[in-house]
């Protein structure tokens, strides 16, 4: 899918091996799922213990044991004011069944959400999506939802003025459309805003969650709680297919109280025994306090080695992250060869080449890194949170090199 010619044969830790030998370092991470690296051995022994024991792996007549403790971890873990976590087997689906629940809660059919984001690839999903490739072909298919601008100027009060939307879906990282920061004073805006007008605030954290911003829930560390919060990705750690939507006290009884809609967001797969084995093992791994303290210490080596390294760069437009997700955007080289149609790949004209030149640079130095989804001009940087001090210099040396060489032109 992304072009890459590499045949995938073994991969550990951060390290990823091909058929023909050769070793990369994973600075893509499973765009998130891979937050205790590649194959971690505790989220393997937790699946085999599952397996093992022969509890029955799909069971909707009554509990499942595991959906249960896995429900409770993450009602736990999300704090007070949160009641129920419908279990689900991949993050567009958790974002459709949080949206099916906002609508059914507040009796509203429309959803909003902001420019540049990323909520998956569903049709119900694609309806939130930034514009651009991913959308196209699709439009006429899409719900009528609400697109607001990631700015100050007051567009999302005056959207949810109006008292017909359901809920607002927002990252607090909007990782594809740039690693953007979304700001503190806009999510408390759209707090205030959601309180006023009725609707619910959603938190898609399925990137930014489980420890990746240096604290459990990205919205741990922004003063915001939301009424329903996202997880998926490094909840499967890689192995299994699990995800989450997590609500506040009283939403599910508003939503499906009722008993003759108590399975209307019920899916067959979602919380299967095994995945949910996988689960309770990753939310108890990347809520310790030891690892997110970690996180915490190694981001503060990484941005500001980043940011030493590449200071005074004509070609870096500005480096951005939290814990250990960011970005590094960079300006268009005006050297002629810099132009898709030069490099043999016309059907990308239009798009950005510095990012994916340095992308594939850092490919020959052993790094498998990528752009963001909406913006080419921005380095995603995302490594497995166990990634070590030596790692992250060795990327940092080797983006200051591949940025000189750039700039060489």
């Amino acid at each position: 899918m992304s072009g890459r010619a590499h045949r995938w044969a073994r991969a550990s830790g951060w390290v990823i091996e091909t058929e023909e030998g050769q070793r990369l370092e994973d600075w893509v991470a499973g765009y998130g799922a891979l937050s205790l690296g590649h194959n971690p051995a505790s989220l393997k022994a937790a699946l085999q213990r599952a397996l093992d024991g022969g509890a029955p792996g799909l069971y909707h007549e009554a509990l499942n044991p595991f959906a249960g403790r896995l429900g409770q971890a993450l009602v736990e873990v999300a704090g007070p004011g949160f009641e129920t976590a419908l279990l689900c087997n991949g993050g567009a689906e958790a974002i459709e069944a949080a949206f099916k629940l906002s609508i059914l809660a507040t009796g509203r059919a429309k959803i909003a959400s902001f420019e540049g984001g990323f909520h998956g690839v569903s049709l119900g999903t694609l309806a939130c999506m930034g514009k651009g490739a991913f959308r196209e072909g699709f439009e006429g298919s899409l719900p009528p939802f609400v697109t607001l601008p990631m700015d100050e100027g007051g567009a999302a009060e005056a959207a949810l003025a109006v008292g017909d939307i359901a809920a607002v879906v927002i990252e607090p990282i909007q990782v594809e459309a740039g690693a953007r920061i979304v700001s503190e004073g806009l999510l408390r805006r759209l707090r205030a805003a959601c309180d006023a007008s009725g609707a619910l605030l959603i938190f898609d954290e399925i990137q930014v969650g489980m420890g990746r911003t240096g604290s459990f829930f990205a919205f741990e560390q922004l003063g915001v709680r939301p009424d329903i919060v996202v997880l998926a990705k490094a909840l499967g750690g890689g192995l299994v297919p699990v995800s989450a939507a997590i609500s506040g006290a009283g939403l599910w009884a508003r939503a499906c109280g009722d008993l003759r809609r108590a399975e209307i967001l019920s899916s067959t797969y979602g919380g299967g025994a095994l995945a949910c084995s996988v689960g309770i093992e990753a939310v108890a791994q990347l809520s310790d306090p030891a690892l997110l303290g970690e996180v915490r210490r190694k981001a503060a080596l990484l941005w500001g080695g980043l940011e030493r390294a590449l200071a005074g760069s004509p070609l870096v437009e500005r480096i951005s992250g939290r814990g250990l997700l960011g970005g590094i955007k960079l300006r268009e080289s005006d050297h002629p060869w810099f132009s898709w149609d030069d490099l043999g790949m016309p059907s990308l004209s239009g798009q950005p080449v510095s990012a994916p030149m340095l992308i594939e640079r850092l490919g020959r130095e052993g790094i498998l890194s990528q752009v963001c989804g909406h913006d080419w001009s921005v380095v995603r940087v995302e490594p497995p949170l166990i990634i070590d001090d030596e790692a992250i210099g060795r990327f940092i040396d080797a983006v200051a090199d591949g940025i000189r060489w750039l700039e060489s032109f």
